[in-house]
């Protein structure tokens, strides 16, 4: 039971050090999670850092067990990595973001990864001799630059986005229609205008998105502690307990408010650059707004450009 426990809680860490690891490596051309389309410019590195990953996780921890002499948490060790998928097949499905997930991806990185997992653990890990390499090994390292031109090759491939494309529209779609029904008609009394519901639906699928169902019963919870001030479905501060649609009508009210005082503040920008023959700019009184919400960059545009597709979509005219 012990060595299940620490294999389970060594998959948890791996969870968390891979999401934060690729959360920095967006420039290398890692792609996350996201409500909108985005075509997948490094694919080789994706498909491996999400496959292979694991792989070299359990082979540094289990070469520090051996320095640590706690070898009995080597055996079976490849298990971390099946308990690694689970968990992240299952908080994907808990948070909602099922609809998201290309499901013949996700199937292909553990037909690859967990295979591959028992044959290192079963060829290498059981062996410490992996740990010190030969030299006919370092000799392989002429196979090593062969996979890494093939690496970079298959890397400049561009894929079609089509099928990601269908799957966010999808998602979309169901988040849109599934908080209308909810909160549409209070929604629409609090915004006065089509572009302000759709900026309201914008801020909400995004905040919803970040902070699912699962994470903010956590939250409700903390917040009887004094340990979280942001409640609901759209993460407003508060001082006392509001549920899901309080926080719909908080967070619509203060956007609309925020777009009123963005409105005059653009305008007298305007005035005082002496600007003439110039009509409002809705683009940056919407950014200005946005950032009152939530000052980070990608916040502001990742909701600018869903604030774009829910106009197109639901408010053509």
């Amino acid at each position: 039971m012990n060595l299940i426990i620490a294999h389970i809680g060594l998959a948890f860490v791996l969870f968390f050090l891979l999401n934060w690891i690729g959360h920095h490596s967006i420039h290398t051309g890692y792609i996350r999670m996201s409500i909108l389309a985005k075509a997948d410019e490094a694919p080789a590195f994706n498909f491996l850092y999400r496959a292979f990953s694991p792989l070299a996780y359990i082979t540094v921890v289990s070469a520090v067990f051996y320095q640590l002499n706690q070898n009995w948490l080597i055996q079976n060790i490849y298990l971390v990595v099946v308990y690694y998928f689970i968990f992240r097949l299952a908080f994907n499905l808990i948070t909602g973001r099922g609809l998201l997930l290309n499901w013949f991806t996700q199937i292909a990185y553990m037909l690859v990864s967990i295979p591959m997992s028992y044959y290192v653990y079963n060829k290498l890990i059981l062996h410490k001799e992996f740990l010190f390499p030969t030299a006919d090994e370092l000799g392989s390292a002429v196979w090593l630059a062969i996979i890494a031109y093939i690496y970079h090759t298959f890397n400049s491939v561009k894929f079609s986005n089509e099928r990601t494309r269908i799957r966010k529209a999808n998602y979309l779609d169901n988040r849109y229609k599934k908080y209308k029904n909810a909160y549409g008609r209070m929604i629409e009394s609090i915004a006065g205008t089509k572009q302000l519901e759709a900026l309201i639906y914008a801020v909400l699928i995004t905040e919803a998105f970040n902070r699912p169902k699962a994470y903010r019963l956590i939250e409700n919870l903390l917040f009887h502690f004094g340990f979280a001030k942001t409640l609901g479905v759209m993460q407003v501060t508060t001082e006392k307990y509001i549920n899901d649609r309080e926080s719909v009508q908080v967070g619509a009210t203060k956007i609309v408010n925020d777009y009123e005082k963005a409105q005059l503040k653009i305008k007298k920008e305007a005035e005082e650059e002496a600007v003439e023959g110039e009509h409002v700019n809705f683009w940056l009184i919407r950014r200005e707004t946005i950032k009152q919400y939530n000052h980070d960059n990608d916040y502001i545009q990742e909701v600018d450009d869903l604030y774009d597709e829910i106009l197109d979509k639901y408010y053509p005219s």
